[in-house]
């Protein structure tokens, strides 16, 4: 409940001594559940800490693509590895233990009414009487199993567990409580293998283990409530690093410290961005996205400081390493987020791209991955972000710019969405020439990311009755009218083929009246933000508000355009927390939200501009590692007030619509009025950018 709100002004810096919101652990808004149910973001409850790559959580039967399903009854098992809301079948679900009494099944009943979730922790009770609980660190986990009385318990564990395909394993018998080996298993939709290492360890004593094609089985008799703990660390090096690392983790520590430990992790990352709203419900969805958004990539380092590259060769660096990626996806929304909320991570997340160059990095995955891993397509916009934002040099760089050459001239343009994917790319790389002064290979490429034009006049400029198609003309996931607006570095050449902004602005509302908008997949969704760029901020406003907090219109899914629209919510606070076939896609769409609701989304990522929009907190304050702070004040009479009215910088007033990057990470404060009604006049002059030449 809002109390008072104390504002004290001392020699013009604005401080906030804000009591009047419930002050409570930035980790209790966020619901793990959110997005589990069925096809509705194909996120998971796993127990984990902030980029940690172990995910100990439940696999259910049916499962989903990060092998949970809220609406599921039975459980297959407790798996180690997943990537929250990919596509496909997933990847993961290794090393699967299932607690029995009695006699094994290959599944066991859930009592769905005990199940909890928190960040860093999960708990249920089986319809067997046995309750499972787990907790995390960032290489392994601890469960804690509280068996009933009974002459025959045990706890499989299947060696063999993978969601897509069959995993192939080697294990090896350190004595009837430990086991260690190797788990192979296939990538996202198929997409080549990736080769773990893991050590186990049960602190039952009196126990009969077996094993029978990958499966073991400790097999034991337990007294009233007692307490089993099993211990598992994972490695991309060796069995005998996962056992380091477990030790280095979890040492002698009990389920109780490694659980307080992983919730002050979250605690500390949450921190990062503290929002002051009466909305619980936005709350709530709010924390929830960022805890989705930083699942992946993966931290992966040994505590040896050892990690394996997707080269299958072992390296050594004094830095975390990062694997885990899907930048087709990310490079839209969660990457521009990480560069100016976790910058220190972002640094070390770039320098593991540029490892990955090193090592022979191909757009999915090699045959030879260390771990569950996606897709690489538009790291060169990345690299351009990056370097634009100060967060990569360009000696390193230069060290893979051969190989980055080499990727760029091999990028597919079969199809038109292709093409026009392929010279954002080759955009990228001209830019990146220009920044290491190799102006004749900027000049090269710059006219190369220009060939898309003739497939732009040929397949986009006249929208005609095929434009609505989903895979239409070859189409990756999308219809041309989505795919045509892909081109955010080459906005001037668009809006001049269609005839002249006015135009492009007709076309652009006919796009939005008619609903031929897809917020479900990640090909159009930076276009309400285009008309920022057309001058006309307001209608972006309220399009992207009511995307947030209102039902609205939704034709299509991943692959087809439904005869019935779903007419809802896009995000929502319960498991089915994104529309039907909305996949999370490693945390894109959440950043989606996150970025939207603070009121900063990347211009075009490769440059270093964010567009202000509205924020839908009163304050959000962005707390940074050098101790900066920027704090974003949102200014309204009543929550009809959705419009930009007028924007001040540090005091200083704010034409134009956009922020630059340097700008976010100076800090001070970023105050915005809002009102009922657009104001004509604000943000539209002085959009022009430079970077977009």
């Amino acid at each position: 409940m809002k109390i008072f709100v104390i504002y004290i002004l001392l020699i013009g810096v604005y401080t906030n001594f804000s009591i009047g919101y419930a002050q409570q652990p930035l980790a209790s808004y966020i619901d793990p559940f959110i997005g589990t149910a069925d096809d509705h973001g194909q996120t998971d409850p796993s127990a984990n800490i902030p980029f940690g790559m172990i995910k100990p959580g439940p696999d259910t039967k049916p499962s989903g693509q990060a092998g949970y399903n809220y609406l599921a009854e039975e459980i297959k098992g407790f798996s180690q590895t997943r990537i929250s809301g990919v596509g496909c079948r997933g990847a993961g679900g290794n090393l699967r233990l299932l607690p029995f009494v009695e006699i094994p099944s290959p599944t066991e009943k859930l009592d769905k009414k005990s199940e909890k979730a928190c960040p860093g922790y999960y708990s249920v009770k089986l319809k067997n009487g046995i309750f499972v609980e787990i907790t995390a660190g960032r290489t392994s986990a601890i469960y804690r199993f509280i068996y009933p009385k009974t002459q025959n318990a045990g706890l499989i564990l299947d060696l063999n567990s993978s969601f897509s395909g069959n995993a192939n394993e080697i294990h090896h018998l350190e004595n009837s409580q430990a086991v260690y080996g190797t788990v192979s298993a296939p990538n996202v939709c198929d997409c080549g293998y990736y080769t773990f290492y893991y050590h186990i360890d049960i602190d039952k004593k009196d126990v009969d283990l077996s094993e029978k094609e990958g499966r073991l089985c400790w097999s034991f008799t337990s007294s009233k409530t007692e307490v089993i703990t099993l211990r598992v660390g994972l490695s991309t090096v060796s069995s005998n690093n996962a056992k380091r690392n477990k030790l280095a983790e979890l040492g002698n520590k009990n389920f109780d410290d490694i659980k307080a430990e992983a919730c002050k992790k979250w605690e500390e990352l949450l921190n990062k961005v503290v929002v002051e709203t009466d909305n619980m419900e936005l709350k709530k969805s709010f924390y929830t996205r960022i805890y989705h958004a930083v699942q992946t990539p993966f931290d992966v380092t040994d505590y040896s400081s050892q990690f394996k590259g997707s080269d299958g060769k072992t390296y050594y660096s004094g830095r975390s390493y990062y694997h885990g990626w899907s930048i087709w996806d990310t490079f839209r929304t969660k990457d521009p987020l990480f560069s100016f909320l976790l910058t220190d991570r972002y640094k070390d997340m770039m320098y593991s791209l540029l490892k990955l160059y090193q090592q022979g990095k191909t757009d999915w995955a090699t045959n030879t991955e260390p771990f569950p891993t996606v897709r690489t397509e538009h790291s060169i916009v990345l690299v351009l972000d990056a370097l634009n934002k100060g967060l990569t040099s360009p000696e390193a760089v230069e060290l893979v710019f051969d190989k980055m050459l080499a990727e760029a001239n091999l990028i597919p343009g079969n199809t038109p969405d292709k093409m026009l994917e392929r010279c954002y790319d080759l955009w990228a790389l001209s830019r990146i020439a220009t920044l290491l002064h190799l102006p004749l290979i900027a000049q090269t490429y710059l006219k190369k990311s220009q060939e898309y034009r003739t497939v732009w006049n040929d397949k986009f400029k006249i929208m005609g009755e095929n434009a609505d198609v989903m895979h239409g003309d070859n189409l990756y996931e999308g219809t041309l009218w989505q795919y045509r607006w892909f081109v955010p570095y080459d906005l001037d050449w668009m809006i001049n083929s269609i005839g002249n902004k006015d135009k492009t602005i007709a076309e652009l509302d006919y796009f939005f009246q008619n609903h031929l908008f897809n917020i479900a997949n990640e090909p159009d969704i930076h276009v309400p933000y285009l008309y920022y760029y057309l001058g006309q901020p307001w209608k972006a406003q309220k399009i992207i508000q009511d995307i947030i907090l209102n039902p609205t219109v939704n034709y299509y899914g991943t692959h087809d355009k439904w005869e019935k629209p779903y007419i809802g919510k896009v995000f929502k606070t319960s498991p089915d927390g994104y529309m039907k076939e909305m996949d999370d896609d490693a945390g894109t769409m959440s950043s989606w939200l996150v970025l939207s609701t603070i009121g900063l989304f990347p211009v075009c990522p490769g440059i270093p501009y964010y567009w202000i929009s509205a924020p839908l907190f009163d304050s959000i304050t962005l707390n940074y590692t050098t101790g900066k702070k920027l704090r974003i004040r949102t200014i309204r009479k009543s929550n009809d007030d959705m419009y930009i009215q007028t924007v001040q910088l540090n005091g200083r007033k704010l034409e134009r619509s956009w922020i630059s990057y340097e700008e976010i990470m100076n800090g001070g404060e970023l105050t915005i009025h809002l009102g009922t009604a657009p104001n004509g006049k604000w943000g539209t002059e002085n959009i022009q950018f430079n970077y977009l030449r």
